[in-house]
């Protein structure tokens, strides 16, 4: 998921860097060939954005560095692009340009959205508050010295400053809403997930139990003679084994560490085809016991495994006794094996 979200970044930001690139070289041509005293501005900034757009674009093609530094730098470049335009014109032509105030008010929004954007809430805010400090005072300061309307020119900038503390405040319930729910979402997974394994706690497995309304197979699987591995490798390489069975169980369609070196396993397959699935899923996980459990275990480590198959609507409490006493079955026929509780007449077969 995370994946597939910076990728769509990434498309936005080529389409972004094409169209900007594309945009400044245009208007750098144009000042070039022009006589207009604010051309100075245009050549000095249009060229810095399109050499930031095309650092940015083999940035993003070649994925040779990371999104957040880009962003920050596009803060950079905009807000220097943004809050010079007023100098310039203040220091060539004695005051803003036609349409300049108007180009200067979004830049300075876009600058702020910016800030919230790759910024913490507080560093954004102050960077706001001084980007628009600077604005009003410089654009206030020349309409006093030029006995220009000041009091338009101070309302139009107090109202700007209306705008950005709107628009602050939205930003900071939009992230602190976002952060609360990422948390609410962390406590959700962390009430539900095993922390040693990944996989399902006690309360998430019977949550999954509750949610079932089809048809499905139940296995209980515990690790075979575990407290004796326990006792003769240490408890390190108990947490290990434990490890190395979730990973091979997880591919079941849901896997449960229901306590201890006990797993629950429900496969959304039913009759021989969910117990040739279980078969499979447990031969899977004794291969990969065997080939990653180090040469600290001196002896195979084997699961014995009680199945039953469940109607739909039948309560699971009923079927995880019916599992149990499958499970028991197995492990006095000599464990390391599955035992259905459907099919109790033949004798289980080993598994290795």
């Amino acid at each position: 998921m995370e994946g597939t979200a910076d990728d769509t970044r990434r498309i936005y930001y080529l389409w972004a860097c094409a169209a900007g690139l594309l945009t400044t070289t245009v208007l750098t041509v144009q000042a070039a060939t022009s006589r207009d005293p604010e051309r100075l501005y245009f050549l000095v900034t249009q060229p810095l954005i399109a050499l930031f757009c095309a650092g940015a674009l083999l940035t993003v093609l070649l994925r040779a560095g990371q999104l957040v530094r880009l962003e920050r730098l596009a803060l950079i470049v905009v807000t220097f692009a943004t809050t010079s335009r007023l100098p310039f014109d203040l220091i060539l032509l004695g005051r803003p340009a036609p349409g300049a105030e108007a180009q200067m008010i979004i830049g300075l929004l876009m600058s702020a959205v910016l800030g919230f954007l790759t910024m913490g809430l507080r560093s954004a805010t102050t960077f706001v508050m001084v980007l628009y400090a600077l604005h009003a005072t410089l654009i206030v300061q020349h309409e006093l010295r030029s006995g220009g309307p000041w009091m338009t020119t101070l309302g139009t900038q107090l109202a700007l400053g209306t705008l950005l503390t709107l628009l602050a405040a939205l930003f900071h319930f939009r992230i602190g809403y976002v952060q609360a729910s990422h948390d609410r979402d962390a406590l959700h997974t962390l009430a539900v997930t095993d922390p040693l394994t990944g996989l399902l706690n006690r309360r998430g497995g019977e949550r999954a139990l509750n949610a079932e309304r089809r048809a499905y197979l139940l296995a209980v699987a515990d690790v075979d003679d575990f407290k004796r591995l326990n006792d003769g490798h240490g408890h390190a390489a108990g947490d290990q084994v434990l490890r190395l069975l979730a990973g091979g169980l997880q591919r079941a369609d849901t896997a449960v560490r229901w306590g201890g070196e006990e797993f629950l396993i429900i496969t959304e397959q039913t009759g021989p085809a969910a117990e040739t699935e279980l078969r499979d899923l447990i031969r899977h996980t004794h291969e990969r016991l065997r080939t990653q459990g180090g040469p600290a275990l001196t002896r195979p480590v084997t699961l014995s495994v009680g199945a039953v198959h469940v109607a739909p609507g039948q309560p699971w409490q009923d079927a995880l006794a019916r599992a149990d006493r499958a499970l028991y079955a197995a492990k006095a026929a000599g464990k390391n094996r599955i035992h259905l509780d459907s099919h109790p007449a033949p004798s289980p077969a080993p598994l290795t």
